[in-house]
């Protein structure tokens, strides 16, 4: 756990499975995506969770980290795409990190999204989740030049507060996450009941137990 205990200004939020529980939607429409190409795939897709779509699509096709993605790259995230936002009705929201969220708004604390999914996937969430009001920007990792792991989508957000990175603190549910978070200087919660994700983090709640968070609260502020 940190021994930092500078008060955030800034707070800024990872999205899938951080404050929606939509990671079994993403992977159906990965599926769907894949099938649309004439791939079927395995019962587990072995996917680091929180990977890109650039990073999905090699991983999935066989391609090299920094080989060029073909045509048919497009056609295959458009497809995922549309199913993720036609079917974010069946998501349930973290409700310790809605609550938390609404209690940053109510101190005046800024807050911005920062996701690695796509800006309609991440509008559509926000809207379904009805928290759109609490963020100052809405940030995706394909509005810059490499998505999480690396720290560009982060930097992004904390260049548009015009804050520093010790200003901010980064809510992350993957180890993909927390290394761009980290990697951009933020100080990081890791949202999960894993202990080597809490290692890997400055602190950690449990998606299930909203007095973690509420403990953090009182820890932080």
């Amino acid at each position: 756990m940190s021994m930092q205990t500078t008060t955030p200004q800034l707070i800024l939020w990872d999205l899938d499975g951080t404050l929606i529980d939509s990671e079994p939607l993403h992977l159906e429409s990965i599926r769907r995506a894949c099938l649309g190409l004439g791939k079927v795939l395995d019962a587990e897709l072995g996917l680091p969770p929180g990977m890109d779509a650039p990073g999905t699509y090699r991983h999935l096709f066989g391609l090299a980290p920094a080989q060029a993605l073909p045509p048919q790259y497009t056609r295959w995230y458009d497809a995922a795409i549309e199913h993720v936002v036609a079917h974010l009705g069946g998501t349930r929201p973290v409700a310790g990190a809605l609550e938390c969220c609404a209690w940053f708004t109510g101190r005046g604390l800024a807050q911005s999204l920062v996701s690695n999914s796509h800006p309609r996937v991440i509008e559509a969430s926000v809207r379904h989740l009805g928290i759109r009001e609490h963020f100052a920007h809405l940030c995706s990792g394909d509005e810059v030049a490499l998505g999480k792991p690396a720290p560009d989508v982060y930097l992004r957000a904390l260049a548009l507060h015009g804050m520093s990175a010790d200003a901010g603190l980064a809510f992350e549910d993957s180890r993909t996450g927390i290394t761009a978070a980290k990697a951009a200087g933020l100080r990081v919660v890791a949202v999960s009941d894993s202990a080597e994700l809490a290692a890997l983090a400055d602190y950690s709640v449990s998606p299930l137990q909203p007095d973690s968070w509420r403990a953090l609260r009182q820890q932080l502020f």
